[in-house]
C-alpha cells in the first residue's frame, strides 16, 4: 500500500510502511546509523511487537488497528541543553491533532491535555504515548527520534484500566491514515516555531494544556501519598509544584520524570 502524505511541507513526504517491526525507533536507529536520512522520514509499522516507551516501559498496541510509527528530524539548529522544547513541540502537535478530530465529530466537551512529560490524555485516560531518543553532537543535537503510539481503533486494552482509543471516545472507526496525516501537519506546524525560537510560545501552550495543571490533587512519591498543584515546568523539563505540607502551607519543589506518579 503506498501513503502519500500531501498536507506538510516536509515531514513524511518519505515514509518507509512496514508490515511489522521490532520496534519504530529500533528500525529508524538502524536506519540513521547505515545512511543519511531525509528530515521528515516517517517510519509506521502495521504491527510492532516489542514497542518501547518512556523509562524502560513496552507500548502495547494491537495490529493495524492503531498508529505506531517513528519520525527521524533533523535537530541540530537545538541546543541540548534546550532538548525538552523538542518534548513540547511533539506533545503540542498530538495533543492538537487529536483535539481537532474530536472537534470535527462534534464532541468539544471533551478535554484534551498532555500528562507531563508527554503522554496525551482524553479527560483522564491515556490515548497516546511518545519515546524521543536524541543524538548529540557537542552543544546540539544532531537527529532526533520521534517514536509515536496513537490508540485509534483498538477496543480492548485487558489490564489497562486507564488506556482509551478515538474509537471508544468517539464511538466511530477512524481511517488510520487519515488521522496520522493530521497528526504529522500538527507536529509540523509546532516542529517550525521551535525551529523558530518560539520556545516561550510554546511553553505557554504546553504549561497551559498540562493535565491538572493549577489543580490540587493527589500524587505520590516514593509510595506516599501527597497533595500537590502543578504550577510551571523548568527548562529541562522537571515538574514544578506546590506540596502541602504537614502543617498547611504548601513549599514549591521540582520533580523529575518518574519521581512522581500521579493517582
Amino acid at each position: 500500500m503506498e501513503i502519500i502524505i500531501n498536507n506538510t511541507f516536509f515531514t513524511g513526504k518519505f515514509l518507509i510502511h512496514l508490515p511489522s517491526v521490532d520496534s519504530t525507533n529500533t528500525y529508524a536507529k538502524e536506519h540513521l546509523s547505515k545512511s543519511t536520512p531525509i528530515d521528515g522520514t516517517v517510519i509506521l509499522a502495521d504491527e510492532q511487537y516489542a514497542g518501547r516507551g518512556q523509562a524502560g516501559n513496552i507500548w502495547q498496541s494491537t495490529p493495524c488497528e492503531n498508529l505506531t510509527f517513528s519520525i527521524i528530524f533533523k535537530t541540530d539548529f537545538l541546543p541540548a541543553a534546550a532538548q525538552f522544547g523538542l518534548n513540547m513541540a511533539i506533545s503540542l502537535g498530538i495533543r492538537t491533532a487529536v483535539a481537532e478530530i474530536i472537534g470535527q465529530q462534534g464532541r468539544q466537551n471533551m478535554n484534551v491535555s498532555i500528562k507531563w512529560p508527554n503522554d496525551i490524555y482524553i479527560d483522564d485516560k491515556k490515548v497516546s504515548g511518545i519515546l524521543i531518543e536524541n543524538t548529540i553532537s557537542g552543544m546540539y543535537l544532531k537527529h532526533s527520534i520521534i517514536g509515536i503510539g496513537l490508540n485509534v481503533n483498538q477496543q480492548d486494552f485487558a489490564e489497562l484500566t486507564r488506556a482509551t482509543s478515538l474509537k471508544r471516545e468517539l464511538d466511530k472507526s477512524m481511517e488510520r491514515i487519515s488521522v496520522l496525516k493530521e497528526v504529522l501537519a500538527a507536529i509540523e506546524r509546532y516542529f517550525f516555531l521551535l525551529k523558530e525560537g518560539k520556545t516561550e510560545l510554546l511553553k505557554s501552550a504546553y504549561i497551559s494544556h498540562l493535565y491538572r495543571y493549577n489543580v490540587m490533587a493527589a500524587f505520590e512519591k516514593d509510595h506516599l501519598p501527597l497533595q500537590g498543584c502543578i504550577k510551571d515546568v523548568s527548562p529541562t523539563g522537571l515538574l514544578i509544584m506546590d506540596v502541602m505540607q504537614e502543617d498547611g502551607s504548601l513549599q514549591e519543589m521540582q520533580f523529575a520524570f518518574k519521581e512522581i506518579a500521579f493517582r
